[in-house]
């Protein structure tokens, strides 16, 4: 008896997969029959729309030839001049050949009927709608509900004035239809049982209705909700499913006639179908398929009850107690059932094979718990090793682990910090610049590469530290923070500011020497002015001059370093724009000479500076002595060129030119023979010769 609450529950799983078992049926049932239900909804919509298509395409028929009738007749002369006894008869032969229409008649333009296919007696139709719209607009118009006046019956009318001689408004003609001959029409609609068709004017008020009903009578108003349904919306035509009258629910297809696209309708034609006539087949064939599937499903449960419970429960019991076994712990736990490829063999083969990959996860699981300890034990010694300290904050910046190694530096304990920011312990004035480049990565989710900031101790010492610090997801991919390391390279810093300070106090002694050299070489040249003063010989006193000429380039080039950020490198062409008015300044006594001077940036070593200036300085003072004396005016073109290996300086002016035995190594000057000793000493060369203006020398030496 102990068992039985086991076998029983068995029991209760067994019925349960009987019960999901014809569930799929079941669904597939429901499924089959609104299918179903859809399609003959749209067969019996599509149904009663092409009926009530059909009717108003009838109508519509009708409407035309009405107003092709009254064209006709309002083109007659008879009517045009209003001739009762003409009109009449011929009103009552197109009445007795067309019997469509209860009557045919012409009023005046007071409304007066003055001619009728039937006997009238002294009627006025002024007040009807048909008879206005025709005299307003002046075009073919029809009317609304009416019961006629001269056949004393329902009747639906149309109008059309027409003119006389002069062309004005004489009258109206009107010819009205009758309403019963709908019924031949929805003979022929072999519509089902419960069908109705239903026709209203302009106002929903009911034309024709079949079957003939006491409760909707013609010229009463149809029901609100219908007529709102039929008359709302821009299309013309539709189907709505809506209660009748009768409380029967039905597919109501409706169409719409109007006399011209712009113009409201005239007329509405709805075709109902009853929704239990449409829909009793598929329901009769769900009920159907729903018993049979009932009864199946009543056999397979006791099936399931009584016979699969005894059969299969002590398999299942013994199935149960392992997998609870191996729940507990107990990775050593068997079935001790024949294992096979299908059923519950299946189930105690797949379940002893789970214990035993269990078994040997669990050893695999051990190890790789002991790898991760030998790991963790690891890092923490390396950790404890590193004079730099690792942290990690959370994704609002906060730290939620900073290590031990922080205490010497900012001489606060690891939990202090815990909950805080690195932006709490920012020096005065490091916040701006250290926060932006901590939000532009943080946007980016970049690492942090090397970013330096000054910090605040807790003794009140500042400390310089360098960040570095990479991103961290979780498995699903969410950024939640950063780790880092952070180091103390105060020493570090402070020793590259005092480099640095050092540096710059060489560059400024360096700058002063150069400055005295410049000096120097001034007072130099000072003292060869002063002693121009005493010598009268003028081949001795050109040679004073062109002597301080030569000392003046060299002060020059040390000038240049001196106001350079460069104390290795002179600009040449700068040096060039310095020299010429210092070299070639005039005087009233001196030519006028104009400068075609086309420098391109060439910076060269100091150790070439120097006799590149001694060089230019002589040309130029040759050009001056040899091209423009004796002469008021002269043009001196100076080419400065270069390119990654070789500097060119030419100089050209517009004088006699050179002899045209002229040879720069064998002349005899002292000038010419330094130019050429000075372009050696460049590792360059040198060349004089003439081009079409003058002289030329060309000075070429390695950059």
């Amino acid at each position: 008896m102990r068992r039985f609450p086991q076998t029983l529950s068995i029991r209760a799983g067994l019925v349960l997969l009987a019960l999901l078992a014809v569930l799929p049926a079941l669904t597939l049932q429901v499924y089959d029959g609104v299918k179903q239900r859809r399609h003959l909804v749209a067969d019996a919509t599509m149904e009663a729309r092409r009926a009530a298509a059909a009717m108003a395409e009838s109508q519509a028929r009708i409407t035309e030839s009405t107003r092709l009738l009254l064209a006709t007749l309002a083109a007659m002369p008879e009517v045009r001049r209003m001739n009762t006894a003409a009109c009449g008869a011929l009103f009552a032969s197109l009445l007795n050949d067309n019997p469509l229409y209860i009557n045919i008649l012409a009023v005046d333009r007071h409304g007066d009927i003055f001619a009728s296919g039937l006997p009238f007696g002294r009627v006025n139709l002024a007040d009807r709608k048909h008879v206005i719209d025709a005299m307003t607009s002046g075009g073919f118009s029809a009317g609304e509900y009416i019961v006629s006046r001269t056949g004393y019956d329902s009747a639906f009318p149309y109008a059309l004035p027409f003119r006389d001689e002069h062309g004005q408004i004489a009258g109206v003609l009107i010819a009205s239809i009758k309403l019963s001959h709908f019924d031949d029409a929805f003979d022929r609609m072999l519509m089902p049982a419960g069908s109705i068709l239903g026709i209203t004017d302009h106002q929903g008020i009911r034309l024709y209705y079949r079957p003939k009903s006491p409760t909707n009578p013609p010229g009463a108003p149809i029901r609100e909700e219908v007529w709102k349904a039929i008359s709302a919306g821009p299309k013309n035509q539709g189907v709505v499913l809506l209660p009748g009258s009768d409380g029967f629910k039905r597919f109501y297809a409706f169409q719409r006639l109007s006399l011209g696209p712009d113009q409201t309708p005239y007329m509405y034609f709805v075709v109902g179908l009853p929704e239990a006539t449409v829909l009793g087949a598929a329901r009769k064939s769900l009920a159907g398929n729903l018993f049979f599937l009932a009864a199946s499903a009543l056999l397979a449960l006791c099936v399931a009850w009584f016979f699969g419970g005894p059969v299969i429960a002590k398999r299942l019991d013994r199935l149960a107690d392992t997998a609870g076994r191996i729940g507990q712990g107990d990775l050593a736990a068997r079935t001790g059932l024949p294992h096979g490829e299908s059923g519950i063999a299946k189930v105690a083969k797949n379940l002893d094979a789970m214990a035993s990959l269990l078994a040997a996860h669990d050893a695999a699981r051990e190890q790789a718990l002991s790898a991760l300890r030998q790991s963790q034990e690891r890092m923490g010694h390396i950790a404890s090793s590193m004079a730099d300290w690792i942290f990690e904050t959370d994704d609002e910046d906060r730290y939620v682990y900073i290590s031990e190694k922080v205490a010497r530096t900012l001489g606060c304990e690891p939990g202090a910090l815990l909950g805080k920011t690195p932006f709490d312990f920012l020096a005065p004035g490091e916040e701006d610049a250290f926060r932006t480049a901590f939000a532009q990565a943080k946007a980016a989710r970049a690492p942090i590469r090397d970013l330096t900031a000054w910090r605040a101790t807790r003794d009140g010492d500042k400390r310089c530290v360098l960040t570095s610090a990479v991103p961290w997801h979780d498995e699903t991919g969410a950024f939640k923070g950063y780790r880092g390391v952070d180091r103390d390279v105060t020493a570090s810093v402070r020793a590259q500011q005092k480099l640095r300070q050092s540096l710059g106090e060489k560059d400024i002694l360096l700058k002063e020497i150069h400055h005295r050299v410049k000096n120097n070489l001034q007072i130099i040249s000072g003292l060869l002015y002063l002693q121009e003063e005493r010598v009268h010989d003028p081949v001795a006193l050109e040679s004073f001059r062109e002597s301080r000429s030569r000392i003046a380039s060299m002060a020059l080039v040390h000038e240049e370093l001196y106001r350079s950020n460069d104390l290795a490198r002179v600009r040449l062409d700068h040096y060039i724009q310095e020299l010429l008015p210092r070299l070639l300044g005039h005087d009233q006594k001196t030519p006028v000479i104009a400068y075609d001077c086309r420098l391109a940036s060439v910076d060269v070593p100091i150790e070439k500076a120097v006799p590149a200036g001694l060089a230019l300085n002589e040309l130029l003072t040759n050009a001056y002595k040899h091209a423009f004396q004796g002469r008021p005016a002269g043009i001196l073109r100076l080419r400065l060129e270069a390119d990654a290996h070789t500097v060119t300086i030419i100089v050209a002016d517009d004088g006699p030119g050179l002899p045209p035995d002229f040879d720069l190594e064998a002349t005899g000057t002292l000038g010419m023979q330094l130019v050429a000793n000075l372009a050696r000493q460049l590792g360059g060369e040198v060349h004089g010769g003439n081009d079409a203006e003058g002289a030329v020398f060309t000075l070429r030496f390695p950059r």
